[in-house]
C-alpha cells in the first residue's frame, strides 16, 4: 500500500455544511465515519455515527499535560500492555500519527465484540498488519489540519485498511492509540453493532473526527 504524506499543521475555516454534525452544543466528542471501497474506488458501504467510547486514559493523559507535572510528581496511567506507567508532563504526548504497518499507535481495528467500558486499556482482539488470513494492511495514519465553521471545530484522523488476505474480514471494533515516551495508550474504543464487512480486494477507510461544538 502506498505510504501517504502527513498533513502539515494549520487551521482553516470551512463551509458549515462540510462538517459532519452529530454532536450537540456544549459537547466534546468524535464522529466516526466508515467507508468501504472496491478496487475501482466505488463505495460499497458508508456509515457515519457518534463515537461513544472515550476511555479513562484520554482524560488522564490530558490531566497530566494540563497540570504540567514535574518529574518529582508522577501519575499512573495504564498502557495498552496493561502496565501502569508513571507519567509526568515531559513524557506525555497525544501523538497518534502511526506509520504504515505500525499497530502500536494511530487508528487500530479489531474483531472483538465485548461492549466498551471506561476502564478499557486496549482493543479486544487486534487485526494484525499483513496479507495473511485475517490480516489487513495498515496505511499511514493521517491527521488533517484543524477545521472550523460557525459552531464546530474538528480535527480528522484517518487510516486505510486494505484487505489482500484472500477472504472477507469483519471489523467489529475500532480504537485510537496514542504514543508517549513510556508506552502506548488507548484513548477511544468503539464497537460497531453487527460489524462492518471488508471483502477481499477492498479497503476500509476509518475517519475519527474529534469535535467541539458551541
Amino acid at each position: 500500500m502506498e505510504t501517504q504524506i502527513k498533513a502539515e499543521p494549520g487551521v482553516k475555516v470551512i463551509k458549515q455544511d462540510e462538517i459532519l454534525k452529530l454532536l450537540i452544543p456544549g459537547e466534546v466528542g468524535a464522529v466516526l465515519e466508515l467507508i468501504v471501497k472496491d478496487k475501482d474506488g466505488k463505495v460499497t458501504d458508508n456509515r457515519v455515527m457518534r463515537s461513544k467510547s472515550f476511555v479513562r486514559q484520554f482524560l488522564e493523559l490530558l490531566w497530566v499535560v494540563m497540570n504540567d507535572l514535574p518529574t518529582s510528581v508522577t501519575f499512573n496511567v495504564r498502557d495498552t500492555s496493561n502496565t501502569l506507567r508513571d507519567l509526568e508532563n515531559s513524557y506525555t504526548t497525544f501523538r497518534c500519527d502511526g506509520a504504515a504497518g505500525v499497530v502500536t499507535t494511530g487508528i487500530i481495528v479489531g474483531t472483538g465484540v465485548v461492549a466498551p467500558t471506561i476502564n478499557d486499556f486496549a482493543i479486544g482482539t487486534i487485526i494484525a498488519h499483513g496479507v495473511g488470513a485475517g490480516q489487513l494492511q495498515y496505511s499511514d495514519t493521517i491527521i488533517a489540519s484543524a477545521a472550523s465553521d460557525a459552531t464546530t471545530s474538528q480535527v480528522t484522523i484517518t487510516r486505510n485498511f486494505a484487505n489482500a488476505s484472500g477472504g472477507a474480514i469483519t471489523v467489529n471494533e475500532i480504537a485510537l492509540y496514542v504514543e508517549g515516551s513510556t508506552g502506548y495508550f488507548m484513548t477511544i474504543r468503539d464497537v460497531i453493532v453487527g460489524g462492518i464487512l471488508v471483502p477481499n480486494g477492498q479497503t476500509l477507510t476509518v475517519n475519527y473526527r474529534e469535535q467541539v461544538v458551541v
